[in-house]
């Protein structure tokens, strides 16, 4: 008989390899939100508007990509959408450095939308399968933490290679280390597909919609996503040239904007690649998960709104590092929160409409966000999306007699 701790850590293995391959095939992805912002003229782009639009383009296209690519795990193995999302992948990354012209990315974005997908579904297909009440978000928190790292590397690494080196030597190197770790797929990444996707019936799919927790959390997905994963990561570099116009060198490197955005990301992903499973530790813990919720999206409000006041630059550089590890954890709570819903017969549909709310939210980020602030200027749209966040935490705190857990017949 396994004991119950060790069983955790042999479930919990698979994960650790799947979040670390898909680290390293964001490498190229996460580096195009720190320098594109600072270097689009050079690509071929005639305005930041068309930088938003390709930082969201890969998200539009996943949107009728969803349903299509749960209904294909239903028919191939987690290894193989895994393989598939890998090779994409890095032959979108290789070729960011050799296409010009906004039509031309347009497409490459669009295909690394496909990737994600794969990417998105596959890992919690195979998390939800390998964990239960009392782990749940203490394995959801493990994988965003450590796949987060790709981001670490891709914004930090990618943002100072890029003013050293050029974009085409770093998109080659990252779209070559992609390829690299195909081999580890069909190593570590189980094959399992039947007892991992589960048949989803019409009738339930109706009851299943109407539940007010599902459809409190899926309001605060697409809020969440918008505000956070989508408009403040596009807009994070243009943010912190706009307050802070000056460059200068560290040791012959140059530390412009989208190096400083870098590095914030990347200490953001340290940090939350710890910070992450223990903060879904905390949320497997008898309180729940609505407090952490609350006070999350309160903090995120707060730091939002900070981010327009004039205070000293480096006090306002931890400003916005504090916003950053915030939205770390909402993403781990809410991951947590829509697994626990979907933890039974119906986890196709409801994963798939979880990932399909996500992606509306964070697509509509960096569009908004430029299209906003050409409108009513980048402090406007700052101030209104801390409203929003605010509205989301007081919805929540006067909501208290609304149960974070599906009703029982979802169950049945």
């Amino acid at each position: 008989m396994i004991r119950p701790q060790r069983k955790e850590h042999a479930h919990l293995k698979p994960i650790i390899v799947l979040a670390l391959i898909t680290a390293v095939s964001l490498f190229g992805d996460s580096m195009l939100y720190v320098v594109l912002p600072i270097h689009w003229k050079e690509v071929g782009l005639t305005s930041l508007i068309e930088v938003g639009i390709l930082l969201s383009a890969n998200r539009f296209v996943r949107l009728p990509l969803g349903p299509l690519i749960g209904w294909l795990y239903k028919k191939i193995s987690i290894r193989t959408g895994v393989f598939l999302a890998v090779f994409i992948a890095g032959l979108t990354t290789l070729l960011y450095g050799w296409v010009d012209g906004f039509y031309t990315w347009l497409i490459l974005r669009c295909i690394w939308g496909v990737a994600w997908s794969f990417f998105r579904l596959g890992s919690y297909f195979m998390i939800l399968e390998l964990s239960n009440d009392q782990n749940r978000g203490y394995f959801m928190g493990t994988y965003n933490g450590l796949y987060r790292i790709g981001s670490l590397v891709g914004m930090l690494a990618g943002s100072v290679c890029v003013e050293s080196f050029g974009l085409r030597a770093v998109a080659t190197t990252f779209g070559i280390l992609a390829f690299l770790v195909l081999p580890a797929v069909y190593r570590c990444i189980p094959k399992a597909k039947k007892q991992i996707i589960s048949k989803d019936a019409p009738t339930q799919k109706k009851l299943i919609i109407k539940l007010p927790a599902l459809q409190g959390a899926l309001i605060s997905v697409f809020l969440v996503a918008m505000c956070l994963d989508g408009m403040l990561t596009a807009t994070l570099s243009h943010l912190i040239d706009v307050h802070h116009k000056t460059s200068f060198a560290f040791y012959e490197i140059i530390i412009g904007a989208a190096t400083l955005a870098g590095a914030l990301q990347a200490v953001r992903w340290t940090l939350g690649s710890f910070m992450s499973p223990w903060f879904g530790r905390l949320s497997d813990r008898k309180w729940g998960r609505r407090p952490f919720l609350i006070g999350s999206l309160a903090l995120s409000s707060v730091f939002m709104a900070a981010a327009n006041l004039e205070i000293p630059f480096g006090l306002w550089l931890l400003d916005l590092l504090a916003l950053l590890i915030i939205s770390n954890l909402l993403t781990t709570i809410l991951d947590a929160l829509i697994s626990d819903i979907a933890n039974g017969p119906a986890r196709t549909f409801i994963m798939t409409l979880y990932v399909v709310i996500t992606d509306v939210g964070a697509s509509m980020g960096p569009l908004f966000g430029y299209l906003s602030e050409h409108l009513i200027g980048l402090k406007m749209t700052y101030w209104l999306s801390a409203a929003l966040l605010l509205l989301l935490s007081v919805s929540w705190f006067m909501s208290g007699n609304v149960k974070m857990r599906r009703n029982n017949f979802v169950n049945q």
